[in-house]
C-alpha cells in the first residue's frame, strides 16, 4: 500500500510539472486578448474596485506594473500558478468523495478543458482566481461539514479562500450564498461555533472594497451588471451558448456529467449531492439569464461545471472495460479542439484559412481579437508626430486598452464616448484628445460619417487619413486617423 501511494505521489507531481511546464513553453506566443490588455491599462491606476469587476486581478497587475516589466505576457504567470492550484483541488475534492484515481482524472480534465486552459488558468482574466477560490473553499468545507473536522485553521483558510473569491468575480456571491444552505442542511450545530463566525468574518472583508467603491460611485458596476439582461429572447444565441459551454467544458466532460445527473438509478451520494447544490445554482441561474439576453456569454457559467468534474471523472474510472475506448475518444476530443484553437491563431497571423478568397473576405473572417496590436503602433509611432501621440484616444476600452499596451504605456490612450468602462473613471479621460484612432476590418468597413457622432461627444472633425495595415500578405484592415479639437 505504501508503494503504490509513493508512486501515485510521483505520478501527481510529474502530471503538475507538465502542466506547469506547457503553459510556460507557450505564454509568449498566444496573443494577448481584449480583455487582456484593458486589465493591464487599467490596472495601472490603483483603485478600491474597478467597473467590470472586483479588484483582486487589478490589484495583482498593479503590483507587477511596479517592477516596470516590458514583457506583458510576465503577468500571465500568477494566473498560471491559480491554474495549477485549481487542479490540485480538484484531485483533492475527487480523492475526499470518490477515490485518488477519480482525483487524479479531475485534475487531467481540468487542465484540458479549453476554458480551464486558458481563462482559468493562463489569460489575465479573473477566473483563475475565481476557480482556484471556489475550488478551494469546496474542498475546506468538505473536510469541515462531512469529516466532522473544527480546526480553526480549516475555518481561516475558508474565510480566506471567500475573501479572494469574492474579491475576483460576481459569480462568488451565488457560491458563498449555497455554500451556507449547504452548511446548514448538512452540519447547521457547527453555525454558531467560533470557527463559523470567525471565518464569516473575514469573508466580509472581500466585499468591502466592492461596495465602498460602487457607493462612491452610484453602484456603477451593479447597475452595469443588472442592465445586461436585455430581455431579448435569441433562439440562435441560446442554442449556441449551449454548445459553447460543452465546447469550453470539452464536449466528453460535459457528457459524462450530464449522463450522470439523469441517470437516477444509481445512487446520488450526500458528497454528491453536496457538490450538485454548490454548482446547480449557478449553471441554471445563468443560463436563464442566457436565456432573458442576447448579451450574456456562455462562461459565466462555467465555474458551476468545474464543481462537477470530478463526477465524470469518477465516470471514467468506473468504465473500466471501456477505458482504453474513453481515453482514445477524449485524446481525439482534446486533439481536435486544441487544434481549431491552435488553427485560428495561426490564421490570425497569417489568413492561411481564407488565402484562396481572391476578391474578398468573408464576413465571417473575423479575428479582431486577435489583431497583431504591435504592428499598429509601430505603424502609428512612424506616422504620426509626438505631440499626435502623447494625445490619442478610442471610441471604445478595448482598442485603447491594446494600443496603450502595444506602446507599453508610452502613450497611454483614452476613449471617448460612452464605451469606455473602467477608462471613465481614471484621470486619462480628463485630457482634451487631438487623435482620434479608428481600427476597422477592411470587409467591415462601414463609410459611415463619425462627424455627428463626435459632436455629440464635444469634439469637431478638422482632417482625416486613412493607413492601410496587413494580415500575413494580404490588406485586412484601415487605421482611420482622424484630428479632432473640443467645441469650447
Amino acid at each position: 500500500m505504501r508503494g503504490k501511494a509513493y508512486d501515485q505521489t510521483h505520478l501527481l507531481i510529474f502530471l503538475f510539472a507538465i502542466f506547469c511546464f506547457t503553459k510556460l513553453a507557450i505564454i509568449k506566443y498566444i496573443p494577448m486578448i481584449n480583455d487582456e490588455a484593458y486589465t493591464l491599462t487599467i490596472s495601472r491606476y490603483f483603485s478600491l474596485s474597478y467597473f467590470d469587476h472586483p479588484p483582486l486581478m487589478m490589484w495583482l497587475s498593479y503590483f507587477l506594473h511596479l517592477f516596470e516589466i516590458v514583457d506583458l505576457y510576465i503577468f500571465r504567470i500568477p494566473h498560471v500558478v491559480f491554474g495549477l492550484f485549481t487542479s490540485f483541488f480538484l484531485y483533492k475534492i475527487g480523492s475526499q468523495i470518490y477515490s485518488k484515481e477519480a482525483g487524479t482524472v479531475s485534475a487531467i480534465l481540468y487542465f484540458v478543458s479549453p476554458f480551464f486552459f486558458f481563462s482559468g488558468g493562463f489569460l489575465i482574466v479573473p477566473d483563475a482566481s475565481l476557480n482556484f477560490s471556489v475550488a478551494g473553499a469546496t474542498y475546506v468545507a468538505i473536510r469541515l461539514i462531512f469529516n466532522n473536522e473544527d480546526n480553526i485553521y480549516l475555518w481561516l483558510s475558508l474565510g480566506l479562500l471567500l475573501t479572494i473569491a469574492f474579491l475576483s468575480k460576481y459569480q462568488s456571491y451565488l457560491f458563498g450564498m449555497t455554500l451556507f444552505v449547504a452548511f446548514i442542511i448538512w452540519r447547521r450545530n457547527i453555525l454558531v461555533s467560533k470557527g463559523f463566525y470567525t471565518s464569516v468574518l473575514i469573508s466580509t472583508l472581500g466585499l468591502v472594497p466592492v461596495f465602498f467603491w460602487n457607493i462612491e460611485n452610484n453602484f456603477d458596476s451593479f447597475n452595469f451588471h443588472g442592465n445586461r439582461s436585455s430581455f431579448n429572447f435569441d433562439l440562435f444565441h441560446v442554442f449556441n451558448s449551449l454548445i459553447a459551454q460543452l465546447f469550453l467544458l470539452l464536449p466528453t466532460t460535459g457528457f459524462l456529467i450530464i449522463m450522470r445527473l439523469i441517470n437516477i438509478k444509481k445512487i446520488i451520494t450526500v458528497r454528491e449531492k453536496f457538490l450538485i447544490l454548490l454548482s446547480l445554482p449557478i449553471i441554471v441561474i445563468f443560463n436563464i439569464l442566457i436565456l432573458l439576453s442576447d448579451n450574456s456569454f456562455a462562461h459565466w457559467s462555467m465555474v458551476g461545471w468545474m464543481l462537477l468534474i470530478p463526477i465524470a471523472s469518477n465516470h471514467i474510472v468506473l468504465m473500466k472495460s471501456l477505458i482504453p475506448q474513453v481515453i482514445i475518444f477524449k485524446v481525439a476530443n482534446i486533439f481536435v479542439i486544441f487544434i481549431l484553437i491552435s488553427s485560428i491563431i495561426i490564421h490570425a497571423k497569417t489568413g492561411f484559412i481564407t488565402r484562396n478568397y481572391h476578391e474578398k473576405l468573408p464576413r465571417w473572417d473575423d479575428t479582431r481579437e486577435l489583431l497583431d496590436w504591435e504592428n499598429i503602433a509601430t505603424i502609428l509611432t512612424n506616422t504620426l508626430q509626438k505631440k499626435e501621440l502623447k494625445s490619442l484616444a478610442t471610441l471604445n476600452w478595448y482598442d485603447s486598452g491594446q494600443l496603450s499596451s502595444a506602446f507599453y504605456y508610452k502613450y497611454p490612450v483614452g476613449v471617448i464616448g460612452p464605451n469606455g468602462n473602467h477608462f471613465e473613471y481614471i484621470a486619462l479621460t480628463k485630457k482634451n484628445f487631438t487623435t482620434l484612432i479608428d481600427v476597422r476590418l477592411i470587409h467591415r468597413n462601414k463609410n459611415d460619417d463619425l462627424s455627428e457622432k463626435m459632436l455629440l461627444y464635444n469634439y469637431d472633425i478638422t482632417k482625416r487619413f486613412e493607413i492601410p495595415f496587413y494580415r500575413g500578405t494580404r490588406q485586412y484592415g484601415i487605421i482611420h486617423v482622424i484630428s479632432i479639437e473640443r467645441i469650447q
